[in-house]
């Protein structure tokens, strides 16, 4: 999104609700980070384990319980940055007929065209546009997952300033329900059936796990405003 940063910055929580908030933010601007194109810092953060601990650590503010984060770390099946990039296109980003899990929910179902549009409008709604310099479409899960992290942060501020909490509940339950939530653990089911490195395959199955969980916890808060 070109009217976001990379992680926005939460300050100052007070009480459950504005923690649970900012560690919802906070893991998908995580997730959103992991899935891209990985570079060597990327590698070196899962090979040395930052990345499983700071997974867990937000997980343990969750306002429901979420496990697998300890596995988001390297096995002994990848040793160099070469190997682990080279799976990553390998899975996500080629293939003769595509690769064998796309990163790119409308290849998971429907019209591909109306998913896009869809998604935009969710962003439009809210002012952000898609930055061009990223070249990544409305429906790639970095894009998704960024978009997560702002309505998450605008609700976390919402709830420090007694703001309309409600509608940006609503509007998470939507977006995940439409988008994050109806596709990711489709993708789950296809990474599954490869033979793949752990982390990729602990990482899809965690980000799916994460996206039904909070999809239903979403819907449960706005239902009870």
């Amino acid at each position: 999104m070109s009217t976001t940063a990379a992680v926005m910055e939460i300050h100052e929580l007070h009480g459950a609700a504005e923690t649970a908030a900012a560690a919802r933010s906070r893991l998908y601007a995580l997730l959103g980070l992991v899935f891209g194109f990985p570079d060597e810092e990327l590698f070196a953060d899962v090979r040395d384990g930052t990345i499983a601990q700071a997974a867990g650590e937000l997980c343990r503010a969750l306002p429901y319980a979420l496990d697998g984060a300890g596995a988001l770390q390297l096995g002994t099946d990848t040793t160099s940055y070469a190997d682990f990039a080279s799976e990553y296109i390998r899975l996500f980003d080629v293939g003769t007929a595509g690769p064998p899990c796309p990163l790119y929910g409308g290849v998971y179902g429907g019209d591909r065209m109306k998913v896009m549009e869809d998604a935009t409008r969710f962003y439009n709604f809210f002012g952000l546009r898609t930055a061009p310099e990223l070249r990544e479409l409305p429906d790639h899960i970095t894009t998704e997952l960024e978009f997560l992290h702002y309505l998450t942060f605008r609700e976390t501020e919402a709830r420090q300033q007694e703001g309309d909490v409600g509608s940006l509940l609503r509007a998470e339950r939507d977006f995940l329900a439409r988008h994050l939530r109806k596709w990711v653990p489709k993708m789950a089911g296809r990474v599954s059936k490869q033979q793949t490195c752990a982390f990729f395959a602990a990482l899809v199955d965690f980000a799916a796990r994460f996206v039904i969980a909070d999809h239903a916890h979403a819907a449960a808060s706005a239902a009870s405003l």
